[in-house]
């Protein structure tokens, strides 16, 4: 096979209300080019689980057929990607015996036998596994090790960070996916697509904080030594500031919903003193005021209190100090204004909107999309950060049967 071969790549991105898609162009030559890009509206997913089954098949035959006239290429396979308001976390923990007697060298059939039954522990019957992150390794009960390959031992233990989603969750995606005349590939958490198509790998090793701003919930994921060591599902999303909006000043969801997005700030030190004017709204048959410094009172307590959250699930991580490359964020909310600069005053580290990694032109905003183009342009497809797993990457196929005879010799005697 040519090692130039082209492939055609897409990923959709399933969120509350909108179906994002990409379509890009990737070889092992050039970087990854974005050919498509689209979205459409959908009534059929709310909350965690889809409540419209056909509703949302026509919303992927559409948008995915829809790419497919414009940029003349042809596709079948799919990758999905479910938001954090369809994940759920834990962490697990498993301890596997590795000799009777003595100590032996640990393979990486020890460390994926050890992942493996961590998972089996950590998941519920009705759950899929989607990502599973080793957070740490320990040997022999006070050896903490990153990677434990090589290492002598006669016990291994495994701190893993797992997400999961139900079951009939990934089984009616499967089934729309496949009434809109394609097939799934793979699934996978989209904000850990999109920090995948946002952050570089120095990133990630010097230390971050990648922020997902969705309509129902906020995915917090926290890199250090460039592998996910924390993460967090806020039930805080732009609805729930919208309906705030709407409840403390008595309009119209929609009304508070455009209120939001022309004119919603989060107030920093002496900016309420220069908050001034009134917006002019609709409401029944006559237009009434609403003081613009009254929808920012509304608004900066709940940003205050998102920013809180974030912060202590930093600190729970015990990560607060060692965020060297600062605070990504991506979504819709990330443009409320004044919410970045209350994120660097709290953690004192630089904090901006990310961008994606790859070209996007013909985007005005491609943070909103970056959950699609990281689904697109991921090429490998368990996502799992771990640096075991490299050794079978490099060298030559007789280096690689070497180290695999040299590990079963290791296994056994």
């Amino acid at each position: 096979m040519s090692m130039n071969k082209e492939t055609i790549v897409c990923g959709l991105d399933l969120g509350v209300y909108r179906l994002k898609a990409c379509l890009a162009r990737v070889d092992h030559v050039h970087a990854p080019e974005i050919v498509g890009i689209s979205q459409v509206a959908t009534r059929g997913i709310r909350k965690s689980s889809i409540s419209d089954l056909q509703d949302v098949s026509d919303g992927i035959n559409r948008i995915l057929n829809g790419l497919k006239e414009k940029s003349k290429l042809d596709f079948k396979d799919v990758h999905i990607g479910l938001g954090g308001h369809f994940i759920q976390h834990r962490k697990t923990h498993a301890i596997i015996p590795l000799a009777d007697k003595g100590n032996k060298v640990i393979t990486t059939f020890d460390i994926k036998k050890i992942n493996h039954q961590a998972c089996l522990l950590g998941i519920n019957l009705d759950e899929k596994l989607i990502h599973d992150f080793p957070v740490q390794y320990v040997v022999d009960g006070f050896n903490m090790a990153a990677n434990p390959l090589g290492l002598h031992g006669r016990k291994l233990e495994a701190n893993i960070l797992i997400a999961v989603a139900q079951s009939n969750l990934i089984n009616n995606v499967h089934k729309a996916v496949q009434q809109a005349g394609f097939d799934v590939k793979t699934v996978a958490f989209s904000s850990l697509r999109s920090a995948d198509a946002c952050l570089a790998d120095d990133d990630k090793k010097r230390g971050c904080i990648f922020i997902d701003m969705g309509v129902e919930a906020t995915s917090v994921l926290i890199f250090k030594e460039g592998v996910l060591k924390n993460l967090g599902i806020l039930n805080y999303g732009s609805n729930q500031l919208t309906e705030e909006i709407s409840r403390k000043l008595n309009l119209p969801f929609d009304l508070a919903e455009d209120i939001k997005r022309s004119y919603a700030m989060v107030l920093t030190g002496d900016d309420s003193a220069m908050i001034k004017g009134e917006i002019l709204v609709k409401r029944d048959a006559s237009y009434v005021t609403i003081d613009r410094q009254s929808v920012c009172q509304v608004v900066t307590p709940w940003a205050m209190t998102l920013v809180e959250k974030i912060h202590q699930l930093v600190r729970q991580a015990d990560l607060e100090h060692h965020l060297c490359a600062g605070i990504f964020v991506v979504g819709g909310g990330a443009l409320l204004s004044g919410l970045l600069e209350s994120m660097e005053q709290k953690f004192s580290v630089p904090t901006k909107v990310a961008k994606i990694q790859i070209e996007t032109k013909q985007l005005n905003n491609p943070a909103v999309y970056a959950g699609c183009i990281g689904l697109a342009v991921q090429r490998a497809t368990d996502g799992l950060p771990v640096p075991f797993s490299q050794v079978y990457k490099q060298g030559s196929m007789l280096h690689k049967v070497t180290y695999r005879l040299k590990e079963l010799y290791q296994e056994y005697f």
